[in-house]
């Protein structure tokens, strides 16, 4: 009986998958492809730290974030720089607010 995944899974689950004598189907995606299971993946990891709490599950939100990082050619050091730029003009995430509603006069 086979089990459908079709999803991004880490470079060695299917040689893990071989070493348990079991066999499977998979295939290298196309950069857009990979952009967007990357995409997916880091969603899902979420939800399965939003579930758990546990900490393996930020670490799997970081490696699909590295991942991203990397297929972009996105300079670490940079986001780093705009992440500062944007924690100084608009704050963290820290404080806990949550916005209810804003008066809107200009609709």
């Amino acid at each position: 009986m086979n089990r459908s995944y079709n999803k991004l899974v880490r470079d060695k689950i299917p040689q893990l998958i071989e070493e348990s004598g079991r066999s499977y189907n998979s295939r290298i995606l196309n950069e857009q492809e990979y952009f967007d299971a990357l995409i997916d993946k880091v969603i899902e990891e979420i939800e399965e730290y939003r579930i758990s709490s546990l900490e393996e599950e930020i670490a799997d939100v970081y490696e699909a974030l590295d991942c991203l990082i990397q297929l972009k050619e996105y300079e670490p050091m940079h986001l780093d720089y705009l992440q500062l730029i944007r924690k100084e003009a608009r704050g963290s995430f820290k404080e806990k607010v949550l916005l209810i509603d804003v008066e809107d006069d200009t609709v």
